[in-house]
C-alpha cells in the first residue's frame, strides 16, 4: 500500500522509477509531490504514457493514504505535450470532497526546463511550468460498494492456452510474458495476416504485486494494435501516441501476473480508438480501458530523427 508519509525507500523497478514525495500544500490549496521521469521505461525517447500515468497515479494515491477513499475507481487522461525524461511535480486540486463518497481530484504532471527536483512547495515557481499531463481521478472505497452484480455480453479475458513467450522491444528488462500469436503479422512491412488487436500476459520480471498504481502502465503497455497492419499500409514506421486515456477500475487487484487484451476497431484518418480489459489470470476483470490516439511518423519521436527499430513478432 502506498503511504504518504511512508519513508521507506522503494526496492523494485517499477517503484523506484514511479515514486513521488510529498513538498507540501500551496496557500490556495493545492498539493504537490515531487518525482523524476526514468530514461529507461521510455518509447523511444519519449516516456512511455502508462507510465507517465504511473507517476500522477502514484501522487493520488498518496494523497489519499490516510482518507476513507484509498480505491481510485476511474481516471480520465489527456495527453497535452510530450513527457521529458527528468524532474516533474504533480499538482492535485480537490474538485468534490467528501467523506464517505466519491471524492474527485484534478491531477496535472508539471515540468520546466533546467529545474532540478524541488524539495518543498515553496520553491515552485508556477510561471515556469508547463502542463504536460491533465487527469481527473474519482476515488472510492471498493470494500464498502454495495448493490446489484449483473452482467451483459461482458468482456472475455484471452486464452492464456493459446499463448507464447514474448519479449518486448521496450522496457523488456523490467516486464516479461507471453502473446497471442493470431494477430502477429508475417513481416512488419508487409502486414500479412496482421490484425488489429493484441492479446498477452505479463508481469514484472523482479516479481512485484500487481497494485491500483500498475493498472494504468497494464493499460497501455502493448504493441499499438495498427502497427500490426505493417508499413506497407502505414506509410512507413509510426509512432502511435495517446491523445486520452480511460480506465474504469472494477477489483482491486491481487497476483503477480495479469492478462489483457486491446483492439482498435476504427482508424480514420491516422486517427483510432483502442478499447480492452484487464484481468487477473483467474478470469476477474480488474479493469476497462479505452484509448483515443494517433498514428504519426516515427521521427515525431525521435529528437534526431532517428531510425525506428523494427517490429519483432
Amino acid at each position: 500500500m502506498i503511504t504518504e508519509t511512508n519513508n521507506q525507500q522503494p526496492t523494485n523497478a517499477f517503484d523506484k522509477a514511479t515514486n513521488t514525495v510529498s513538498i507540501g500544500t500551496s496557500p490556495d490549496g493545492k498539493y504537490y509531490y515531487a518525482g523524476t521521469a526514468s530514461k529507461d521505461w521510455c518509447i523511444g525517447e519519449v516516456p512511455h504514457g502508462g507510465y507517465v500515468l504511473a507517476l500522477v497515479t502514484d501522487a493520488v494515491l498518496r494523497h489519499f493514504s490516510t482518507k476513507f477513499q484509498q480505491d481510485p475507481v476511474a481516471l480520465n487522461c489527456f495527453y497535452l505535450r510530450k513527457t521529458s525524461v527528468g524532474p516533474y511535480i504533480v499538482e492535485i486540486q480537490d474538485v468534490k470532497t467528501s467523506s464517505k463518497g466519491y471524492c474527485v481530484v484534478r491531477a496535472s504532471l508539471l515540468q520546466a526546463k533546467d529545474t532540478p527536483q524541488l524539495k518543498h512547495v515553496d520553491e515552485i515557481q508556477r510561471d515556469q511550468y508547463t502542463e504536460k499531463v491533465h487527469v481527473i481521478f474519482t476515488m472510492g472505497n471498493m470494500d464498502n460498494e454495495k448493490g446489484v452484480t449483473h452482467f451483459h455480453e461482458p468482456y472475455q479475458p484471452p486464452s492464456r492456452d493459446v499463448m507464447v513467450p514474448y519479449k518486448h522491444t521496450y522496457m523488456g528488462n523490467f516486464i516479461e510474458g507471453l502473446v497471442d500469436q493470431s494477430s502477429i503479422p508475417k513481416d512488419h512491412v508487409s502486414g500479412i495476416g496482421g490484425k488489429a488487436y493484441f492479446n498477452q500476459l505479463l508481469k514484472f520480471t523482479d516479481g512485484r504485486d500487481i497494485d491500483f498504481k500498475s493498472i494504468p502502465y497494464w493499460c497501455d503497455m502493448f504493441v499499438t494494435p495498427p502497427i500490426l497492419l505493417g508499413w506497407d499500409l502505414l506509410g512507413g514506421p509510426v509512432w502511435c501516441p495517446t491523445m486520452q486515456l480511460e480506465v474504469q477500475f472494477k477489483r482491486k487487484p491481487t497476483g503477480k501476473e495479469v492478462l489483457t487484451s486491446i483492439v482498435a476497431p476504427h482508424i480514420i484518418n491516422n486517427r483510432f480508438d483502442c478499447s480492452g480489459g484487464v484481468w487477473d489470470t483467474d478470469g476477474n476483470l480488474l479493469a476497462l480501458t479505452r484509448h483515443q490516439c494517433l498514428i504519426v511518423p516515427w521521427s515525431r519521436n525521435a529528437k534526431s530523427g532517428g531510425t525506428a527499430p523494427k517490429a519483432r513478432f
